[in-house]
């Protein structure tokens, strides 16, 4: 009689309690963060030691990008592993233009969340943080895919809320009374508190904090650490980093505490890039910020570690983006076979546990209503608001996009052109907009 080895293996694993539990998900995500605002990017006014560990003990990505240069619809790319043009979610919610009166801003319900893509797996999910979406009970947190919701549903927050008067601080459905903790510090702690009650689960947190977007407001003992920068702003942006940073560390710690470090996936990084004028953010060297499809606006810090399963203190250098992230958990949790919908990402998996396997060189996209751009391994083509003219980067070999070399190459400018047109032409135009010649006829203010 053959005997089955690996049935064997699984009936003992079973029975002797010897499987290994799923891998906790935590993702973190930084809102305007810019690419020089964290210490493992050559940053030295802002102390960022718990991000910085992410990158000393896992793997960096010098050339990592979000979805798009605000943040709607790059978390809407995050969330479903697909380019967001594909359901129309091209501009932030909140804007009276819309193709058509049934239209509501936000992930369509066709599409399936990371978040309920986990809970099919059996994770225990939690989204704390802000949800960029139109104010819709169909579409908040706890209606796609996630068990607990702390935070709100619109684009900006105050850092003190008080008494939440205006309700816009939600649990689930419901306002919250009120909020006495400075609120990156209640993110800290609803995440902490999520953490230690499924220690013995495999959960994923899903952890958007609001800094540093605007309101630019920070902890006066905070701001008193960087009394040092002479800019009002900065001096604030440096304290919300700094706090944001600190409540990082509390989860690192909790992890560490519960002897959980060894089988959580962490994943950092940030929507967009940083608003220069607007919340004082660094994305030096990149050029361009917030709200461009030049480096500025869409390269951002981008780490993720994994103790013991992946390299550590390691950098990959060709491009990947966010909606990589989806694939890669679920390469992680060996739950591809569980996908519905197509994927556009790739799964890093293989490349982060050996950072020698060679890229194959694929296209990144970006659709945003008057600008475009297509990146490969090595060149960037672009088309920015309010110009006609192409721009040509060599982009690994020019990363402050400098020198714009589209009459030296016009070949490969054309091939990126042809590439980026038949992507185009697979996208839905935008569903609604704060453009009317995108939005569509519908103005839900008349």
């Amino acid at each position: 009689m053959k005997i089955n080895l690996t049935l064997i293996i699984v009936v003992l694993n079973i029975v002797f309690g010897f499987a290994q539990k799923k891998p906790n998900i935590i993702l973190i995500l930084a809102d305007d963060l810019g690419y020089a605002d964290v210490g493992y990017h050559g940053g030295k006014e802002i102390p960022t030691p718990n991000i910085d560990s992410y990158a000393q003990y896992g793997v960096q990505f010098s050339a990592g990008y979000a979805m798009a240069p605000v943040c709607g619809p790059s978390r809407a790319g995050l969330l479903t592993g697909r380019y967001q043009n594909r359901f129309g979610f091209e501009d932030n919610p909140g804007g009276p233009f819309r193709q058509n009166k049934n239209v509501i801003p936000g992930i369509p319900l066709t599409e399936v969340t990371l978040g309920e893509q986990l809970k099919q797996l059996g994770y225990a999910t939690a989204w704390i943080g802000k949800d960029h979406q139109i104010a819709d009970d169909s579409l908040n947190p706890v209606n796609r895919g996630f068990d607990e919701f702390f935070g709100f549903v619109n684009g900006a927050s105050r850092y003190f809320i008080g008494d939440n008067k205006k309700g816009k601080l939600l649990r689930g459905l419901n306002p919250v009374k009120e909020e006495k903790e400075y609120l990156t510090d209640a993110f800290g702690r609803e995440a902490v508190k999520f953490i230690k009650k499924n220690k013995d689960n495999p959960f994923f947190l899903y952890l958007p904090f609001n800094a540093v977007h605007g309101p630019l407001q920070a902890k006066p003992e905070d701001k008193e650490k960087f009394s040092n920068i002479e800019n009002e702003k900065r001096r604030t942006l440096a304290a919300m980093i700094y706090s944001m940073d600190q409540n990082i560390g509390k989860i690192n710690q909790t992890l560490k505490d519960l002897n959980l470090e060894g089988n959580t996936l962490i994943i950092f990084y940030s929507d967009n890039g940083g608003k220069i004028n607007g919340n004082h953010s660094y994305n030096m060297p990149l050029k361009g910020e917030k709200g461009m499809v030049l480096d500025g606006g869409i390269r951002v810090p981008f780490v993720i570690q994994w103790k013991g399963h992946i390299q550590e203190g390691e950098k990959i250098d060709f491009p990947i983006a966010a909606i990589d992230i989806y694939p890669t958990i679920l390469g992680a949790i060996e739950g591809e076979e569980m996908v519905k919908n197509t994927l556009d990402g790739i799964d890093l998996m293989p490349y982060l546990k050996n950072i020698k396997l060679k890229s194959n060189n694929r296209y990144i996209y970006w659709r945003f209503l008057y600008q475009w751009a297509i990146r490969d391994n090595n060149w960037k083509l672009l088309k920015l608001k309010g110009s006609e003219k192409l721009e040509l980067y060599h982009i690994s070999k020019d990363i402050s996009e400098s020198k714009n070399v589209i009459e030296q190459f016009p070949e490969i400018a054309k091939n990126l052109k042809v590439e980026y047109d038949l992507w185009s032409k697979n996208m839905i135009q935008p569903q609604w907009s704060w453009q009317k010649s995108f939005g569509g006829p519908i103005n839900i203010r008349d």
